[in-house]
Parts: C-alpha cells; structure tokens; sequence
C-alpha cells in the first residue's frame, strides 16, 4: 500500500468522489448533488488543503482530505480533517489508521499544533478517531423550523 499526496488529476476524481460518499459519511444527514459538493470542497482545496490517498495496484484505496483551518477561536495553528474515506473492499485491515496517523504527522510537519474534526453521531468511525487520540469537544445541535 503506498501513501501519497495526490496529484492535480486524483484530486479531481477524489472530490467526484468524497461527494459521492457524503452521505453514508455524515450517516445520512447530508445528501449533496454535484454542485452543492464542489461549492463546499472546492473552496478548501483553493484554502491549502489537499488530499493524501492510499493506492493499492494503482487503485485508490482510500483518502484524507486536510489543511488548515480558519475558526477564529483557536488560538494556535489548527489543522482540519474534512473527510476520511476507504473504499469498502479495503475495510477492517487497517487503512483508515493508517491514513490519519499519516494526516497527523504531515500536520505536526507542517507546523500546527492541535487538529479538529467533525464526525456524526453513529458513525463507525468515531471510535477510530477516539484511538489516534481525539476526544470530544463541542457539541451541536440543531432545530429545523
């Protein structure tokens, strides 16, 4: 398995693809067409964030999309992850430890000093997050009226 920053071309195609898994992502609560998607992604990979994704024979196996982040309540330099994904054929071995140890050192790398995340309520992949370290910050609530 190698991990490596994508290129200008995978770029596209992984956030073709982050759109298309969105909802099982947000746990169906965000259900985005093409344009809505590029609206929210494209502005964070013009903001210095980008993607480093795992490619088995030259299949992409699985991504994570990070980069800074610009909440005016932190303090230090924060670094974000936006989306964490692996391909369902290459689930349980691993990958998705793999991509956010791998995330966690390239920030620390390029000078931030703590991460933040956002994750559904029921989403499998709290517990891995809680693994690597992240523990609960906020939380949100919301009321449709």
């Amino acid at each position: 398995m190698i991990i490596q920053k994508a290129t200008y071309e995978e770029t596209n195609t992984l956030l073709h693809l982050t759109i298309d898994v969105m909802g099982e992502s947000t746990m169906g609560y965000a259900k985005t067409d093409i344009n809505s998607g590029l609206n929210m992604f494209v502005p964070l990979l013009n903001s210095g964030s980008y993607y480093l994704i795992a490619k088995e024979y030259n299949e992409i196996a699985g991504w994570v999309l990070l980069g800074p982040d610009y909440n005016p309540i932190n303090f230090v330099k924060t670094g974000s992850i936006t989306s964490l994904f692996v391909m369902p054929s290459f689930r349980h071995m691993g990958l998705g430890e793999t991509l956010m140890r791998k995330a966690l050192q390239q920030l620390k790398t390029e000078g931030y000093e703590k991460v933040i995340l956002n994750v559904y309520e029921g989403n499998p992949a709290k517990r891995l997050y809680e693994k690597v370290g992240f523990s609960p910050l906020s939380t949100v609530m919301e009321l449709t009226i």
